[in-house]
């Protein structure tokens, strides 16, 4: 899954693997270059009973993308002042959520199947030289520029949340068995609760979208080596990624979303 070649200022790839262990994939990937000077990418790590995990995520991704392309076909301009286009984006980013996490939460109630379904999301939109990230869950994003990867969501987990209380350390949650345990997510409440910032982002810069499939096998230095090594080249950095975690043991699913800011574009 890679992107066409383009005048956008943005240059995106992505790829999602099962796995050695888990029968069905239950992560969703999408990216848009969407309009009125914007683009964007999205990741979603289903849960739930039989295949329902995989309903949720790609429920999440299908009506977030929907939603997100449709408000940005009808601007034609966001508008001149940076903060009150912020405030704007932040708004439709925090729409096309909440939507999401009502049809889900709709759809496992109604459909037995699908009870207890959820999600976790993390989306990244550009629009000039700013990033907003929004994410739920512990699906997560990074940043690299040159070679520094900067991890720029925290998990809603319940192991960093024990590591931000100062309960327990960073390498003691490594070799915890609640790892898996997350407190926020897509569908399990009528109320979601979104975590959104913005960060600078310059040419050269490349964020990874990816979920826990990835970073519980291969650790953020690696990652970062992997990364600067195929820079160039998003379709092989995306497949060198999938194959390291693939290598250490590929627990669960695999999904990394890369999003390039083009160091010179048109």
């Amino acid at each position: 899954m890679t992107s066409e070649p383009s005048h956008s200022k943005l240059e995106f790839a992505a790829l999602t693997d099962v796995g050695q262990v888990r029968r069905q994939n239950e992560d969703a990937i999408a990216f848009s270059e969407g309009c009125a000077g914007c683009g964007f990418a999205l990741l979603a790590d289903g849960m739930g009973g039989h295949l329902a995990g995989e309903v949720a995520s790609n429920m999440a991704v299908t009506i977030i993308q929907q939603a997100l392309e449709q408000t940005l076909l009808r601007q034609a301009n966001i508008c001149s002042a940076p903060a009150e286009a912020r405030q704007h984006l932040h708004g439709w980013i925090r729409d096309a959520i909440i939507l999401a996490n009502i049809r889900i939460l709709q759809t496992a109630h109604s459909q037995i199947g699908c009870r207890g379904m959820g999600t976790t999301l993390v989306l990244a939109l550009q629009y000039e030289n700013t990033l907003s990230v929004a994410h739920v869950g512990d699906s997560r994003l990074y940043l690299l520029r040159g070679r520094i990867l900067q991890q720029l969501t925290r998990d809603h987990s319940l192991l960093q949340e024990q590591i931000t209380a100062g309960l327990i350390k960073p390498e003691q949650a490594a070799l915890s068995n609640s790892r898996n345990i997350i407190t926020r997510a897509l569908g399990v409440g009528p109320l979601v609760e979104i975590e959104l910032h913005d960060h600078d982002v310059q040419p050269g810069d490349i964020a990874l979208l990816c979920s826990d499939g990835l970073t519980e096998m291969v650790s953020d230095s690696q990652i970062a080596d992997l990364l600067h090594a195929n820079r160039f080249s998003l379709p092989h950095a995306c497949a060198q990624l999938v194959a390291c975690a693939n290598a250490y043991g590929g627990q669960d699913n695999i999904s990394v979303v890369l999003m390039k800011i083009r160091e010179n574009h048109d």
